[in-house]
């Protein structure tokens, strides 16, 4: 039974705050998944794969050959939300654990310091 305003536990699924350092360390493919133009407007993680999020078989698709090897995927987005909502539904769909980065963005570039790069077309 869930308390009120609690998000239901999925295994193999995580909403955390990490910094890159500890994405990188744990060998996890990064994936931000915004659109195009947010990622042009405040850069993006150096080495993250740059795949928006529109619905999850196109998703998986587009980084199936990438998790194969089974390693942790880290989800990021502008605040955590959509990032969340995504993570949910991946963590359904794949063996590999889903960690969606809280507080995305704003919390990397903005709380943490990180000094995002711009994306590379």
């Amino acid at each position: 039974m869930f308390g009120f305003g609690a998000a239901p536990k999925i295994e193999g699924f995580e909403h955390k705050v990490m910094s890159v350092d500890e994405m990188k360390a744990a060998g996890a493919l990064i994936v931000d998944i915004r659109t195009p133009p947010e990622w042009y407007q405040t850069g993006v993680i150096e080495g993250a794969r740059l795949v928006t999020f529109q619905e999850p078989q196109s998703f998986l698709d587009a980084i199936k050959d990438e998790i194969g090897d089974g390693r942790d995927i880290v989800l990021v987005c502008r605040s955590g939300s959509r990032t969340q909502a995504a993570g949910m539904y991946l963590a359904q769909m794949v063996e590999n654990n889903v960690i969606s980065a809280a507080g995305g963005m704003i919390e990397i570039a903005g709380r943490q310091g990180y000094q995002p790069v711009a994306p590379q077309p």
